[in-house]
């Protein structure tokens, strides 16, 4: 029993890890989309154009991987949940 108690500890908190990994990213991408935009005016090179097809190209990674975060992470709730049922059993 006590195998469970620490499996489901070690669930909790990369759960924790991953929700707060998954708010940085999601807050820290968009702000960095932004910032670049703003940059428009000032920096109008060929390596600004550049950058924007990467943050771009990235972008689609980040979206598809944020779009499927909250189903990983409410598997893993639930999973966490069954494990303190056993555990209460």
């Amino acid at each position: 029993m006590s195998r469970i108690d620490t499996d489901v500890e070690q669930m909790r908190r990369f759960l924790d890890h991953l929700r707060g990994f998954d708010q940085m990213l999601d807050e820290q991408f968009r702000s960095m989309i932004g910032h670049w935009r703003e940059l428009g005016g000032a920096w109008t090179d060929a390596k600004y154009h550049e950058l924007g097809r990467d943050l771009e190209e990235v972008a689609h990674g980040v979206e598809r991987y944020l779009a499927a975060a909250d189903g990983h992470e409410a598997h893993l709730a639930r999973l966490i949940q069954h494990a303190d049922d056993f555990r209460r059993a």
